[in-house]
């Protein structure tokens, strides 16, 4: 009986390390890399339609002067 008791106790304490040293802190590696790369996602975005915004800004500020045709237009 103490026996059993005593293999039970070890085994759970092996898991337990296990569980700790290894299996958890991959969990934690890989849900830190995934939110680190969605808030790169999102900065892109941002910085993406930052840059849209500006660019339509400047073609508007674009004045034609005299009888100028781009060569879009032709």
């Amino acid at each position: 009986m103490l026996k059993d008791i005593i293999v039970f106790a070890l085994v759970t304490w092996l898991i337990y390390l296990v569980l700790n040293r290894y299996i958890l802190p991959i969990f934690r590696i890989t849900s830190a890399a995934s939110n680190n790369v969605r808030k790169m996602q999102e900065q892109m975005q941002d910085m993406q339609n930052r840059m849209n915004q500006q660019q339509s800004t400047q073609k508007k500020k674009v004045e034609k002067e005299g009888d100028y045709i781009d060569y879009e237009e032709v």
